[in-house]
């Protein structure tokens, strides 16, 4: 699996391009950017895989969409991408909990939002903004639930310790420094 990444928008947004041997993916491209449009230069995305439906991870969506990749997010953020994008192209298909998509495994992991989903393959985990390096995503948001969050938090610090945290925003991380330096995870860990 090869992966580069880029910042995108105004809030300074993680967009993962990655190559496996089942296609290409974009993940939460937050805009169209001509940045993004350089980095995937000539090739073919596959799928855009969006972790959440905030603004900032979809702006870039359907400008992706009309190169011929098809756009994935978890059906509970719908109302988000209504609301960021009202008349947007539609949805090709909604992520479900232990499904795989290119190579990827979805694994639903709300509090951030509802439908937030971390993807999993090779020993990274795309993270979106549910962990960040030292934090957590916020739950103050219509729709985040703090309980959510540390549900699904438990749930990631059972993952392999080895794994690469490539979040949402910010820099790129490991679960086992996050278990040792985050404080909303040594918190759980205790």
């Amino acid at each position: 699996m090869r992966v580069e990444s880029i910042c995108l928008g105004r809030l300074f947004t993680n967009a993962y391009l990655v190559e496996t041997a089942h296609g290409t993916v974009l993940i939460d491209p937050a805009d169209a950017s001509p940045e993004l449009l350089h980095l995937i230069g000539k090739r073919k995305v596959d799928w855009v895989l969006n972790t959440h439906g905030h603004f900032d991870h979809v702006g870039g969506d359907w400008a992706i969409q009309k190169q011929g990749a098809k756009v994935a997010l978890h059906e509970a953020d719908l109302p988000y991408l209504d609301h960021a994008h009202p008349g947007h192209a539609p949805v090709d298909r909604f992520l479900d909990e232990g499904e795989e998509v290119a190579g990827l495994s979805v694994l639903h992991t709300p509090g951030h939002s509802p439908g937030s989903v971390v993807l999993l393959a090779d020993g990274v985990l795309f993270a979106g903004d549910l962990l960040f390096a030292g934090s957590i995503g916020r739950t103050d948001f219509p729709g985040g639930s703090p309980e959510a969050m540390e549900a699904s938090l438990r749930r990631i610090l059972k993952l392999d310790s080895g794994l690469r945290i490539l979040p949402g925003h910010g820099p790129e991380t490991t679960l086992a420094r996050e278990k040792k330096t985050n404080p909303y995870l040594v918190d759980l860990c205790g």
